[in-house]
């Protein structure tokens, strides 16, 4: 079979096997690899070739997606393989982008469970719920959150002093604040014993 490419827009090489289009990729890979200087093609140096081409793309979207956010092993292959990009593929970019250490689970946790918490004010136990949901390996969770604050009554004064302290005035309002803390992860108790601590309600029981 007659291997042949053209250049394309910007850096992109155009890929031919017997005059139809098999495949892109960019120039700088294609010009460092050992295909460039083939004529001729097998069927076993095709599949060698396209799976290598499909391996860049993963790698070049990879990359693409690292520059906007930080991301965990588990949820980078299954952003790529949405984006169209074959399994086998995205996961040996991420292996590749792991050994340059462009792709680490335990800083992207760490990063991630900070945020949520100073950012959002999660419990933890919504954050290790959302650490575990981004396919984090549960040892690296309990690592991660044991380097945490964690006060949850401490964490509930802090934020009803910051954000719903104005809402205490009814019952009305004393009730969408306990809900939305309980949505973010506090227990009934916890947020009962935090909201009995500040100084409005001292001595008396805030919700039962």
């Amino acid at each position: 079979m007659k291997l042949s490419v053209k250049q394309g827009k910007a850096n992109k090489i155009h890929i031919y096997v017997d005059e139809e289009y098999r495949a892109t990729v960019d120039s700088d890979y294609w010009y460092s690899e050992k295909y460039r200087n083939l004529k001729e093609i097998n069927e076993e140096e095709l599949t060698e070739l396209l799976d290598s081409v499909s391996f860049r793309r993963a790698y070049n979207k990879g990359l693409d997606f690292l520059s906007r956010r930080p991301f965990g092993t588990k949820e980078l292959i299954k952003k790529l393989c949405e984006k169209g990009h074959e399994k086998e593929a995205s996961q040996k970019a991420c292996e590749r982008l792991i050994e340059l250490g462009l792709l680490n689970d335990e800083e992207y946790a760490r990063i991630l469970a900070n945020d949520l918490l100073e950012r959002k004010s999660y419990s933890i136990k919504r954050i290790k719920q959302e650490l575990a949901f981004r396919g984090i390996d549960r040892e690296i969770v309990e690592n991660t959150v044991d380097s945490l604050d964690n006060d949850p009554q401490k964490s509930i004064i802090i934020l009803v002093k910051k954000k719903y302290i104005n809402k205490l005035s009814d019952e009305k309002g004393k009730k969408r604040t306990v809900d939305a803390l309980l949505r973010l992860g506090y227990s009934y108790s916890d947020i009962k014993s935090a909201l009995n601590t500040i100084s409005e309600f001292d001595g008396e029981d805030f919700y039962d």
